[in-house]
């Protein structure tokens, strides 16, 4: 099962919550449907909630990310770095990243 972390974009919402992005290392990569300077949509599921998400990358970064935006099953707008927090991950864990395509699992490490 591949893995990557959470990493935090030193960048702040207005309630103070930190931006966040979800990392993966370009060799972990391969079983992700990603593709170079294209935002592939994906379903990220934490918890029991599926997300809206993109999967990014560019042929110089040497990782896929999912972005830090999301849109909930209503189609509302919501941020990575709060429904990782609400679920009980931190800023530079190592997470699972269980892939099942479109679906990609955010599991602890």
């Amino acid at each position: 099962m591949p893995h990557g972390h959470i990493r935090g974009l030193s960048q702040f919402y207005a309630d103070g919550l930190e931006r966040m992005e979800i990392v993966i290392d370009k060799h972990n990569a391969l079983p992700f449907p990603y593709q170079d300077n294209l935002r592939i949509p994906i379903t990220l599921q934490v918890g029991p909630q599926q997300y809206e998400a993109g999967l990014r990358t560019t042929p110089n970064m040497p990782v896929v990310w999912i972005s830090p935006d999301l849109r909930d099953n209503h189609g509302r707008k919501v941020s990575l770095a709060r429904v990782l927090t609400d679920n009980g991950f931190t800023k530079n864990q190592r997470i699972y990243l269980e892939v099942n395509v479109p679906v990609v699992n955010v599991l602890p490490f």
